[in-house]
């Protein structure tokens, strides 16, 4: 819990400055006065003023932030003023161009985007290790069994794009299923030497049947999985059948009964299948410096009978996880790049086709998150480890970017379409027709941000 909120206020703390920051050099460029800039609302915890007369503040409610400049048009801006001698008609905001205008909009949007980029460049340098595209055995019947994938198929191609490991496969699914909302994947597959050759593999169903456009949850539910050597413990429950039997975390389960075991789902069935009788299982240390080995001489046979708890289901109290071969996907300098730079478009055109299919009926408004379920997920990357809370990051901050384009008065998309009436009748809309749109605007946005702490709501209590 505290990992979560500790992240969450790093992000957002990190990315509204970003946001601001980015209007915040557009308007010093146009000279333009900053009169304020604040991350945060509300009252002020931390506060300077600077030899520009710019008073920077961190504020009580971390949800936001702004950069406030001196504008004729408001009085709160003389009144912000702490020394306005010297201060001329030609450092206020409304007496620059429209060009000049637009530029400090959307300068903060376009920070955001760049920021994505650069963080996604950063992970492509650092590299990650990541699950090799090969398959583990589809489950009969399922649908990556009946378009003909086998075990020890390696993916090379998803929707014409290169795949290097299944992190891949998982965002080509995602642009197909979440932006397009069509979740084929069109695969060029290779079993050992022999030609590659085509599956195409449409999820339609799977997504109707288990009703979620989740990419994992899609694989996982077509048996699109990655090859596991083995299972990994990662925690044993106090007092349960494998407690009492002195399983500890970091074992590998490498057998029941004399059958090999390579995937989570082999040691769930094989329980069930049990009916209460003993369970003889093949276990062993995993080795510290490679955990797909086990440490020579750990092996042993372990018997136990697993318990039955709620359903009448049978469980021997455990964590488990499937042990993966993994690969190190890095860049250099240049690649990584160019890769962040076209992952960050095509991150805010996968956000912007969502955004559409919401608005059409077609994908469900509950995709939509608020604070809760942002913190969450800040606080899962940051345990995940540094890159994956940087790609998280840069995630986000496309998220901010985009939204913030969207034409909704209040937001910076809302200031560009009062500049497109301006650019196109020749002259500013009239006062009262900016007010109306702001009221308007706020209003849109009390809908979503209610919406999305709705949607928080019956995620943590599966509603």
């Amino acid at each position: 819990m505290m990992t979560s909120i500790v992240a969450f206020l790093v992000a957002v703390g990190l990315l509204v400055f970003v946001h601001e920051m980015g209007h915040y050099l557009a308007a010093r460029s146009v000279g333009v006065h900053v009169l304020r800039f604040s991350v945060g609302f509300g009252r002020p915890l931390l506060r300077h003023v600077d030899r520009r007369g710019c008073e920077w503040v961190v504020a009580m409610v971390p949800l936001g932030g702004y950069v406030r400049m001196y504008d004729r048009t408001e009085p709160e801006s003389e009144a912000l003023l702490a020394d306005a001698a010297g201060l001329s008609a030609s450092a206020s905001f409304d007496q620059k161009s429209l060009g000049a205008r637009s530029w400090v909009v959307v300068a903060g949007p376009l920070a955001n985007f760049v920021f994505a980029a650069l963080a996604y460049a950063l992970v492509g340098l650092i590299g990650r290790a990541e699950p090799i595209p090969v398959m583990h055995l589809p489950t009969a019947q399922s649908a990556a069994a009946v378009a003909g994938l086998q075990a020890g198929d390696r993916i090379l191609q998803a929707n014409g794009a290169e795949v290097r490991s299944f992190s891949d496969l998982r965002w080509q699914l995602a642009r197909a299923s979440i932006g397009e909302g069509r979740p084929v994947l069109d695969l060029m597959v290779q079993t050992g030497q022999a030609p590659a050759r085509r599956v195409v593999l449409d999820l339609g169903s799977v997504a109707q049947s288990v009703q979620t456009d989740s990419p994992d949850l899609l694989l996982a539910a077509a048996g699109v999985v990655p090859e596991s050597l083995a299972v990994r413990l990662t925690a044993v429950q106090a007092g349960s059948a494998a407690d009492r039997a002195g399983l500890t975390p970091g074992m590998l389960v490498l057998g029941v009964d004399g059958v090999d075991v390579r995937h989570p789902s082999d040691l769930q069935t094989m329980v069930q299948a049990s009916d209460g009788r003993a369970l003889a299982l093949e276990i062993a240390q995993s080795d510290p410096t490679d955990p797909l080995l086990p440490i020579a001489g750990s092996q042993r046979t372990v018997q136990l009978t697993a318990d039955r708890g709620e359903a009448g289901r049978l469980r021997l109290g455990v964590g488990i996880a499937p042990v993966q071969t993994t690969t190190l996907v890095r860049e250099g300098p240049f690649e990584a790049l160019v890769r962040g730079t076209v992952r960050s478009f095509q991150v805010a055109e996968l956000s912007l086709q969502a955004l559409g299919r919401m608005v059409t009926g077609d994908l469900s408004w509950k995709q939509i998150s608020g604070p809760v379920g942002i913190a969450g997920v800040a606080g899962q990357s940051a345990e995940l480890g540094l890159v994956a809370f940087i790609g998280f990051l840069a995630l986000v901050s496309i998220s901010i970017g985009v939204l913030n384009l969207l034409p909704i008065p209040m937001l910076d998309g809302g200031h560009l379409l009062y500049y497109l009436f301006e650019f196109v009748r020749g002259q500013p809309l009239p006062l009262e027709a900016q007010q109306a749109g702001q009221k308007l605007g706020l209003l849109l946005i009390v809908l979503l941000t209610g919406l999305a702490l709705v949607n928080d709501v019956s995620r943590v209590f599966g509603f």
